[in-house]
């Protein structure tokens, strides 16, 4: 098809609208219930798993066996800073090594333990300590 002059706009351009801003923000997860909220205290007042010294919370996310699981505040267990993030203790924390690493290292199956605070934890809560 051949055209034989300049083109033409059919409809007119829209005059510039000013689109409205929106910020989009994260959703933001509900707060753990109160009884798992008291299970991760009773945790971080425990000593460390490995050296015995004073301990943070670590979620614990895939089993010795490979794989993953979810993160849940029910699977949490007491890790100093250097056996638990990389940054402190690149050759024997739990980031760098993996929880298969860890338990290769250290003889600590982590699962295994965070079920275990987590069914004690249970039965405080019963006795309602």
């Amino acid at each position: 098809m051949k055209r034989g002059g300049p083109l033409t706009r059919k409809t007119p351009l829209r005059t510039k609208a000013t689109m409205k801003r929106v910020t989009l923000r994260a959703k933001s997860k509900p707060a753990p219930p109160a009884v798992e909220r008291r299970h991760m205290a009773r945790v971080a007042a425990l000593p460390c798993l490995v050296c015995g010294g004073r301990s943070t919370v670590h979620h614990v996310t895939a089993p010795i066996t490979g794989g993953r699981i979810a993160r849940s505040d029910r699977r949490v267990v007491p890790l100093c800073p250097a056996h638990h993030q990389i940054q402190h203790g690149p050759r024997e924390s739990v980031e760098a090594l993996g929880h298969a690493g860890f338990h290769r290292e250290h003889g600590i199956d982590l699962l295994a333990v965070s079920d275990r605070l987590w069914a004690e934890s249970q039965v405080l809560e019963e006795d309602g300590r």
